[in-house]
């Protein structure tokens, strides 16, 4: 089983800087926003993925399928250089036990952390080039952001936002597809919100996988988008949203 200790391996620029030019980066990836639980793992240029439904049973799963990845690609865990994670939006317990298990790896290891948008890895997950993210916020509501396909990499046009279905803001021009999990809850008030012009509806792509978790990270952290374990943190959407009411009321 995996133990979180600390390793004694001096991080400084100049390695970190030689990793952004090797090309054979040990990745390691997580991914608990929803219900699924997702692990993947880069070594040597092949990527592994292990995936399960576990329902709310990330916390039981998740070190036993990186030790069983780990144990199948033949490294041991100090030889990771960088571990990425879903930052979320999405299930609260889900994002904070995906945080800090990255947090506690990388500070064992003396690696740096990607958080990765999970709407952002969902995004990359599809075949269209612009692509419409709703996932189930529960509370019926939804967690939204529109992402645009430039070449290898998605832009996002918006930061991700919680609203009701009704309220998700659809960008200006044509061939835009929409996407998760909200489409299925919320099938009725998108039904009639979107209308037969709406944008085109795709249920195939619900929750975001590790390995697009995975492949993100390799690009942030050779473009030098990365941060320490100690400042890894998951992406509260909603939080943002009371805050900005309390503000708003304090006014």
């Amino acid at each position: 089983m995996i133990t979180i200790c600390r390793i004694e391996r001096k991080v400084n620029s100049e390695s970190v800087k030689m990793n952004h030019k090797n090309l054979r980066l040990n990745i390691l990836a997580i991914e608990t926003s929803t219900e699924m639980c997702s692990v993947a793992l880069l070594v040597g240029g092949k990527l592994t993925l292990s995936e399960k439904h576990v329902g709310q049973k990330h916390s039981e799963e998740i070190l036993p399928m990186i030790d069983q990845l780990i144990l199948k690609s033949d490294i041991v865990l100090n030889q990771i250089d960088v571990i990425g994670f879903g930052a979320g939006p999405g299930s609260f317990t889900g994002v904070r036990l995906a945080c800090g298990v990255a947090q506690g790896l990388a500070f064992g290891l003396s690696v740096p952390v990607v958080p990765v948008s999970s709407l952002e890895a969902l995004a990359q997950a599809t075949n269209f080039d612009c692509v419409l993210i709703c996932q189930d916020a529960r509370m019926n509501q939804v967690y939204a952001a529109a992402y645009e396909r430039k070449g290898d990499i998605w832009s996002p046009l918006t930061d991700p936002y919680v609203c009701d279905p009704q309220d998700v803001t659809v960008p200006l021009g044509g061939g835009w597809v929409v996407c998760g999990s909200g489409l299925s809850s919320y099938a009725e008030a998108f039904e009639s919100y979107f209308g037969l012009s709406g944008p085109t509806v795709n249920v195939d792509y619900v929750n975001p996988s590790a390995k697009e978790v995975l492949l993100i990270t390799e690009r942030e952290f050779k473009n030098g988008q990365y941060v320490s374990a100690e400042n890894a943190a998951p992406m509260y959407v909603r939080n943002k949203v009371a805050l900005t009411l309390d503000e708003q009321a304090s006014r």
